[in-house]
Order: C-alpha cells, then structure tokens, then sequence
C-alpha cells in the first residue's frame, strides 16, 4: 500500500476544491486526467501485463499557498481503474459521466483519432500545454495546429497515456470543510521527510533555503506502508466527522426552509 502526497496548484481553497482535475463524478467517484504529469508516467510505466499495479495506490491532495497560510486535504481517493485516455472516451460514458465531457474546461479533455489525439477542451490548451499531458518529448508526435491534433511518431510512444477513476474516500466541497492537518498527521509527513529541518501545518513539505515554503511544484511525497496505511485511517475517521456535521447542517437548512415556507403561506 503506498500514498501519493501532492498539492493542488490551481486550487488554493482549504474547504472547497476550485479547479478541474480531480473531478468528482459522486460520491463513490473521482475522475483524475490530465494533472501531475510526471507522476502519471511513472504510474503508467509501472502498469504490469495484466494491467495492474503491484501494490494499493492512493492519491492525497492538498490545497496550494494562500494569504491566510491554511493548508489542508481536499481530496483523497484510492485508485478503483486506469486507462489511455482513448479508452476512457470508449468506456466513461452515459448520464453518469456525460460532465467529464461537457463541461467548461472539461477534464477528459483529448479525443482519439488515428494514430493520436485531438484537443476538444480549454484545459491545458495554452502554449500547447496539453501536449506535455501525453508525452515527456513533444519531438516524438507530430502536431497539426490547425487542427490542435497530434500524431505519434514511428517508434515513440504516448508515455503520459494514463488517468483514473479512484473511490471517492473524500472531496472538499462548499459545504464541506477540508480535514484539518492534526498532530497525528503532522508526525507522519515528519517522519517521512527526516532530511527537512522543520515542518508545520502549512509547509507540509518544509521550507527552502531561502525559507519560502516548499510546495514540491510538480512533485510529491511517497508514503509506503504503514505511513499509507496509518494516514489513509486519520482521514477517513475525519472525512466520516466532516460528512456527519455537513449532513446534519443540510438537514437542518432544509428545516428551516420548510419552517418559512409554511410561515409565508399564512
């Protein structure tokens, strides 16, 4: 079992995830494509003949750098499927994943054509940002601008080809808060990281030498087991507390409403 510790660049809300990727379908789903390039090619690599990974992979977000220096997890999710992104086209269909496709800056962003893809999305199109979401070396694909399609070259391949469905174990949401970097945690990412000199609540990953937070940019931490295994457990126990108080809050708004429904009838 091993834990993937990241931080979401494009969204720096402690308690309310505000970008693209990951992408919650529901409850029981998390869409994850085109993010966190390098560690989806090492994923991809390490995909064995039968299709699957040697050991139980979860991923653990974290919100970026903000004025109020909250940081906090915003999503976590245990990795349910894989496939290309021409696959995920094939098979993610219907009602239930019609928004990967549809909506403005839509994660599931390429479409297969021969030998390649096409960009259907506005995520990641600037500076042909998208490229790099397929392949380390834009020198083994052929792009046709006006078009915005690539072609594979002979002998190369599409090594960033990769992205996921994971269980939905938890997602910030507006009315929900993230979880909270408690002690237990804290002494986690410290003992997984005993070569930084100080790490806080807010510089999970320690500081630089010129002592501006590390927000590993387009890196991450590995947590192998029982570090995984232990965190995974502080999660979900706050993640069930989280989601306790959020349905407790909904139920009671929804009292009220009917409480001033029935008062504006009078």
């Amino acid at each position: 079992m091993r834990a993937f510790v990241y931080i979401l660049g494009a969204s720096s809300k402690p308690d309310q995830i505000k970008c693209t990727v990951p992408y919650e379908i529901d409850d029981k789903e998390i869409f994850f494509g085109p993010c966190k390039k390098r560690l989806r090619q090492k994923l991809k690599s390490e995909v064995d003949k039968n299709g699957k990974f040697n050991s139980e992979t979860y991923f653990i977000g974290l919100n970026a750098g903000n004025s109020d220096k909250v940081r906090k997890i915003v999503w976590a999710g245990k990795i349910q499927s894989h496939y290309t992104f021409k696959q995920a086209n094939q098979i993610l269909r219907g009602a239930k994943y019609a928004a990967i496709k549809t909506v403005n800056l839509f994660p599931l962003h390429v479409i297969p054509i021969k030998n390649g893809y096409q960009l259907k999305s506005n995520l990641h199109s600037k500076n042909d940002k998208w490229i790099w979401d397929l392949v380390s070396n834009k020198e083994s694909v052929v792009h046709d601008e006006d078009s915005n399609s690539i072609i594979l070259k002979k002998g190369s391949s599409f090594n960033r080809d990769i992205c996921f469905i994971f269980s939905n174990i938890f997602f910030a949401k507006s009315f929900e808060s993230g979880i909270e970097i408690s002690d237990e945690i804290l002494d986690l990412f410290r003992t997984n990281q005993p070569d930084k000199k100080k790490i806080d609540s807010y510089a999970i990953f320690g500081y630089r030498k010129d002592l501006s937070v590390d927000g590993k940019i387009g890196g991450w931490l590995e947590l192998d087991d029982p570090s995984s295994r232990n965190l995974i457990k502080l999660i979900k126990i706050q993640a069930k507390q989280i989601k306790k108080k959020s349905n407790s809050s909904q139920t009671r708004t929804i009292h009220k409403t009917k409480q001033n429904h029935r008062g504006g009838c009078k």
